[in-house]
């Protein structure tokens, strides 16, 4: 990775007159010019942060600094005040103290002597000086906080959620593709312990890393049963190489029978066949060996899961417990009276809405008043039937011929035309 930037830093690098003024030191103190010095700030304390991110660096040297900010041979005279306004608001730390923050008696004294070491910038920094050494290592925080969750991710992806627990250095090899070194490796799990999402102890000589359980709020910590399980699995790994070693032995074995029986050495065919023979019967013991313990293992996640249900149940319990905490049988039996009462008084508030409590007759019973009306229709008199139409058949006759002569009269503007009643016999002496 080259350390120079593939292109300007800020859109104002080409500009003469402002980078001499950037690229000067800062007055000795903020009172006497505060937009000189706040200028500065706001301009190279973001960058720093920049210039960082795209390197993918979560630390760095003022010296490599100076160099990722060169512009015609210069560096920045200012950058060891724009580190401590960036230390003060806790955007960096420098490596000694950000591991002297957490027990780390586990690291390897290479890297404690690295990152370890006299605190004195903070010191300085507290005074107020520039005393800042070229090749003091800083860290930016939330840059290690993101490369730290990274590593956890790894981590996890390659272990036994049930058995979280690894040598140190297994791990660092699974982590190698986002952790350059052993130190970047080093201060990732110094974050992780102080968020308490791993645990790193030190048994038989090795460094054993625990994992927190993910989506758990406790804290790693390594317990006999992590220990006991390291012990199981050191165990079983070493007994599988041991069972693979005796297994190409024993074909060795076999191979080398065949050829003594090619060369018509009996006796040294039988002996290679005693050797394979034995070999197999070791073999057998460490397959039973590794049956056992595998048998142990999964009684251990059983057991974990078991814990976690009735953690789970004892949880459930409390919740249940404090949610019925103010209800008793004498209370619900009190609110249901009282709900009956205020139904009760919904339905006669809705019947005296509705009409129903009027009384129209003035409290008289109905009955009284259906027999009063019943009474009332007999005295009604009866009128007479309508007689029937006597006349005889001859009346209606003649009724009928009058009604059509009526119809053929007509009305003029003289009068009326009558109807001429001559008989027959009359008009024919006419003619």
């Amino acid at each position: 990775m080259e350390d120079g930037p593939p292109e300007p830093p800020h859109p104002d690098w080409a500009d003469e007159q402002r980078m001499a003024f950037l690229f000067s030191a800062f007055k000795q103190s903020r009172d006497v010019d505060s937009a000189d010095w706040d200028g500065k700030l706001a301009f190279w304390a973001p960058l720093v942060l920049q210039a960082a991110a795209r390197r993918r660096r979560i630390r760095f040297t003022p010296r490599e600094l100076g160099g990722w900010f060169q512009r015609n041979g210069a560096a920045p005279l200012g950058l060891a005040t724009v580190l401590q306004h960036l230390a003060r608001r806790g955007v960096i730390q420098t490596e000694s103290s950000f591991a002297a923050s957490v027990d780390t008696g586990w690291l390897a004294r290479g890297v404690w002597l690295l990152l370890v070491k006299p605190l004195r910038w903070t010191l300085a920094s507290i005074l107020g000086t520039d005393t800042i050494s070229p090749d003091d290592s800083f860290i930016i925080v939330d840059h290690i906080k993101d490369k730290a969750a990274e590593v956890l991710r790894l981590c996890q992806r390659s272990l036994d959620a049930a058995h979280p627990v690894a040598v140190l250095s297994a791990l660092q090899q699974e982590c190698r593709e986002v952790c350059e070194d052993e130190k970047t490796f080093c201060l990732c799990l110094v974050q992780l312990q102080k968020d308490k999402k791993v645990a790193v102890a030190e048994l038989d000589g090795e460094r054993i890393v625990k994992l927190a359980h993910p989506g758990s709020n406790k804290p790693a910590v390594v317990t006999e049963v992590d220990v006991g399980v390291y012990h199981l699995m050191n165990c079983e790994k070493m007994l599988s190489h041991k069972a693979e070693t005796l297994s190409q032995e024993a074909d060795g074995y076999q191979e080398e029978a065949r050829k003594q029986i090619r060369a018509g050495k009996k006796h040294l065919a039988l002996k290679s066949l005693k050797m394979k023979k034995r070999t197999f019967k070791q073999l057998e013991d460490i397959h039973a060996k590794l049956d056992t313990i595998d048998t142990i293992l999964n009684r251990i996640r059983s057991s974990q899961t078991d814990l976690k249900v009735v953690e789970a149940y004892q949880a459930g319990l409390g919740a249940l417990r404090q949610s019925m905490k103010d209800v008793s049988v004498e209370k619900v039996e009190n609110l249901m009276d009282e709900i009956e009462q205020f139904c009760d008084t919904q339905d006669d508030i809705r019947k005296t809405l509705a009409g129903e409590s009027f009384d129209v007759a003035g409290g008289a019973d109905v009955s009284d008043l259906e027999a009063e009306l019943d009474a009332l229709l007999q005295e009604e008199p009866q009128l007479p039937d309508v007689p029937a139409d006597t006349r005889p058949a001859a009346s209606f006759s003649e009724d009928n011929q009058l009604l059509a002569k009526l119809s053929k009269l007509s009305l003029t503007d003289q009068g009326p035309i009558v109807e001429s009643r001559k008989p027959a016999a009359s008009l024919e002496l006419a003619q």
